[in-house]
Order: C-alpha cells, then structure tokens, then sequence
C-alpha cells in the first residue's frame, strides 16, 4: 500500500475495529500477541544490542537514554552508522573538500559521544549522505553483520520516518530481516524526525544528562538546527504526557514477523 493510499484512509481509522479492518486480521492479531498496548518501562530488556543509525548522530537523538541504560546493565552495544554525514543538514551546497573534512568531523563526534555514554564498539560504513539506496550489496552487509553478532534487540529508524536515509535505512533493515530466517531478537522503532505511534515509553529521568552531554558533541549538527532544543523536548513531552517522570524515549517494539508486515502494508511509493 501506498504512503498516499495510507494517508487517504488513516482518518478513517477511529475504532479498533476500523484499525482491524485496514490491517487485516492476521497483522491485527499478530500486533494483539505483541502487545501492542502502551507500557511505561524504567528497565529495558538484557542482551547484546544493535544500534543501526542512518547519520553520526541519530544514535544520540533516537535512543541515547536507552543505550546509557544498556551500557549501565553492562550489554554490549553495538553501533552501526551507514552514511558518512557529508550532507550535515547544511542547505547550501557543500564542495568535495568540504564534505571530506565534514566526514572526518562527523565520526569524530560521533565517537566523542558514544564515549559519554559508554559505547566502545562502533563501525561507519561510510555510504554518502542523503543517497543510501537499499542495494543488494548493503542488505547482504546487514544480514551478514546480524547473522555473525546475534543481537537480541535491534534499533532501527522507523519506517515512518520521513527522512529519506532514515526511510532506506529501515528498509535495508527490512530486506535483511527477510533473509534471516533464524532471527528471534526484539525491534526497537525509534522516532527523531517525526513523534511516532509508541507502544513503548522508556523513563529516560537518569540518563538525559548523558544523552544531552553526547549530543552537544555534535557541534557541526547543532550549528544547522535546534536538534538539542527538539530532542529534549520530545523527550519532555513524552515523560510527561504519560507520567512517565520528566523525561523519556518513545519507541514501537515489535517481533520480525509483525516489523514485516507494517513494512509491507506502508511501504512508500518512490
């Protein structure tokens, strides 16, 4: 289904019976057995932990708190940034030098904050800003690299997202989710470009002051846009709108069967 079709009857969607029936029966009550219902956590679950961040940054914006609260529980966390971050959010157009220095910039801020919050283990896969494509080459790096670390909960940008790296990003997650037969792990959609439906709301009341910390390393990011203002106040928003203490991380779990299925069903039109 087309994001335009989506759209077009999303306001048709005022019961959970309408939602049944746009869904269908089977993603209805598969979404039923994954609890889709909203739960306030202040633990999130144990295990090796896959971070997939579309830019040096979105790692941070996305889902700081939760990492500061896995590294606390001593998971290992690893971090994977697919493009170099050339683009920076800059609006003029930047020359070849430019965009190399940026990248060398971006990663080194990137490593700052991931130093703040306590992740060691991270890999830049260096795919230019503003252009990943979900190609066979990268969907066969995704799977190879799930396939061989074996998390048990992966983050991911949200299919919703609007943001077109931050849409690919999830679709590569998706084709490579297809091939792993054997993946059993938990899928944490995070929101930073649009707040998101949550079915998860992380208390976040000890670890902001981390997270703050790591995004204001990303001092070429906070120069183009008010990300640090954005993000603490989604984050505000999201404490206290469900009670959830001051400060907290909205997020869409999911298993890979009902991931799949949403996927497919909003896929967008390109």
């Amino acid at each position: 289904m087309s994001i335009r079709r989506f759209f077009k009857v999303k306001s048709g969607l005022v019961s959970i019976n309408n939602f049944r029936k746009f869904i269908g029966w089977e993603v209805f009550w598969n979404a039923v057995r994954n609890d889709f219902r909203l739960r306030i956590l202040s633990d999130l679950p144990r295990g090796k932990v896959l971070v997939l961040a579309p830019h040096p940054d979105d790692d941070i914006l996305g889902c700081g708190g939760a990492i500061c609260k896995h590294k606390k529980s001593e998971d290992h966390v690893r971090i994977v940034f697919l493009t170099d971050g050339s683009g920076g959010g800059r609006e003029i157009r930047l020359t070849s030098s430019e965009r190399k220095k940026l990248v060398v910039e971006r990663e080194e801020e990137a490593r700052q904050a991931a130093e703040i919050i306590g992740a060691k283990d991270l890999e830049f896969w260096r795919y230019r800003d503003n252009e990943l494509i979900s190609s066979g080459a990268i969907i066969r790096l995704l799977s190879n690299l799930i396939e061989r670390f074996s998390p048990e909960i992966i983050y991911v940008p949200s299919f919703l997202d609007p943001h077109p790296d931050h849409w690919e990003t999830a679709k590569v997650f998706a084709l490579a989710l297809k091939e792993l037969k054997d993946f059993k792990g938990r899928i944490f959609s995070y929101e930073t470009w649009l707040p998101l439906y949550a079915n998860r709301i992380v208390i976040i009341n000890a670890e902001i002051k981390k997270k703050t910390e790591a995004l204001r390393q990303h001092k070429s990011q906070l120069d183009c846009r008010e990300y640090l203002e954005g993000i603490t106040g989604l984050n505000r928003y999201r404490g206290g709108m469900f009670g959830a203490g001051k400060y907290a991380e909205g997020f869409f779990e999911t298993d890979k069967k009902l991931f799949l299925q949403l996927f497919e069903l909003i896929e967008f039109e390109k």
